[in-house]
Order: structure tokens, then C-alpha cells, then sequence
């Protein structure tokens, strides 16, 4: 079989978290900066599809917050972070938090494959996202990846996440074998930057129509259609 390389996002695509990643990164700016009414002064940053940088840096402009102090607290600002994260992760939560539909069979079905590498390309910093797939006992799926601690830019991290796959499966992954699944515009962008494959998911909030829109080569309500999600990816099942 010809080597194929699936790179996933994480949030929405994955896992739903039920806002824990937003909720430490607010926890951690109120923890490092001392600013207050954190929640409504960002309640116009969007999430989705971005890296930590890109968000930390709107966040930060939302509360008044030169980027040259985000600069030089930046290392304070990530611990306070990961910290207020597990703490978040850690907690009950009846409610959302959860793995989305059709994924843990998918990784099952594409995880044996010995022609079939599967990896991370996400906006979230590696040890967020470690974290996050850890409450669901899902790193066991992905040998290594690429995140926004390699590169603010989502185009880059999947160019990163390529190279590294390429180095550690010591074969040259054609682009047209490498598939990007994300739920939003901005994986389908950094698919296409890339000349890689793209499969988007409604399953994150976006509607169907803009990630067609954005020019993914297929779409799909979720996950959980495991002969549908392998005739996306070009893989007999």
C-alpha cells in the first residue's frame, strides 16, 4: 500500500473540552497580569481554528495589554496556563466534555495500519494538547505532531508536523498521500497551503457549507461514518 499520513486537529475535531482550554487562558491572564472581567472584556475572541499565540495575542489586546509585556511574561503566562488547565480538566463536568462521535473507532480502524501514520497538527501548544487528549486516553494514538509551539502559523505547524512524520517513518510522504481533518476554514487553509488533503468536520460549530466553501476536499457532518470518513481519506477499508 502507497504510505498515507493523517494529521488531526484536536479541538472540535477530536475531543470537546466544554471550554476548558478558554477558561485557563483567562484564569491564567487574571493569575499573571491581575486584570479583572476577563470573561467579558475577551467575550469577542473566537477560538476555533486558531493557535495559542494568535489567541493569546487577541485576548491580550481585548484587556489592554501591550504586546511587549505579553513578550516578557510569556514563559509565566504558559505555566499559569498548563496549570489552570489540568485544573480545569480535573473537574467534573456532566455536561460536554467529551470525544466526538466516530472518532476512538476511526483511530482503532487506522491505528493497526502499518501503512498508516497518524499525527497532530493543532493551534494548541504541544503540552495543551497532550493534556487535553490525556483526559480521554488518546495520545496513545500519536507518535508526535506539530503545534503552536513549533510555529504561531497553522500552515507552518502542518508543514513541521509533515517533515517530522517524513524523519521519523524514514519514507517521503507524497503531499497528495497527507491528509489534514479539521473542523474549521484555517485547517483547510493549511491543507491547502501544503498541497495536502483536506477533510472537514461540522462537527466543531462550522457550518458545512463555509467548509466547502473554503475549498475542503470533502465534507462530513462528524467522525462517526467509518466507511464514509475512509473513502475521504482514499483508504480501503
Amino acid at each position: 500500500m502507497t504510505p498515507s499520513l493523517i494529521l488531526f486537529d484536536v479541538d472540535g475535531t477530536l475531543v470537546d473540552t466544554a471550554g476548558a482550554g478558554r477558561r485557563g487562558l483567562l484564569r491564567s491572564f487574571r493569575e499573571v497580569f491581575g486584570v479583572d472581567e476577563v470573561e467579558t472584556r475577551t467575550a469577542a475572541v473566537r477560538l476555533g481554528g486558531k493557535t495559542d499565540p494568535a489567541i493569546i495575542s487577541e485576548m491580550a489586546a481585548a484587556l489592554g495589554i501591550v504586546a511587549s509585556d505579553v513578550e516578557s511574561r510569556y514563559a509565566d503566562l504558559r505555566r499559569a496556563y498548563l496549570a489552570a488547565l489540568q485544573d480545569e480538566l480535573s473537574r467534573g463536568d456532566p455536561k460536554a466534555r467529551r470525544v466526538l462521535p466516530g472518532v476512538k473507532p476511526l483511530l482503532e480502524t487506522l491505528h493497526p495500519r502499518p501503512s498508516t501514520w497518524l499525527g497532530l497538527v493543532t493551534g494548541n501548544i504541544e503540552d495543551g494538547a497532550r493534556a487535553k487528549l490525556a483526559t480521554f486516553d488518546l495520545n496513545r494514538f500519536f507518535l508526535d505532531g506539530g503545534f503552536s509551539s513549533d510555529h504561531p502559523e497553522r500552515a507552518e505547524i502542518a508543514r513541521i508536523a509533515h517533515e517530522r512524520f517524513c524523519r521519523r517513518a524514514e519514507i517521503r510522504f507524497a503531499p497528495e498521500r497527507v491528509a489534514v481533518i479539521g473542523d474549521t476554514e484555517l485547517d483547510v487553509a493549511c491543507a491547502r497551503a501544503n498541497g495536502f488533503r483536506s477533510i472537514a468536520v461540522a462537527s466543531g460549530g462550522v457550518a458545512a457549507e463555509r467548509l466547502a466553501g473554503a475549498g475542503a476536499h470533502a465534507v462530513l457532518p462528524d467522525l462517526s461514518d467509518l466507511d464514509e470518513v475512509m473513502r475521504a481519506l482514499e483508504l480501503a477499508s
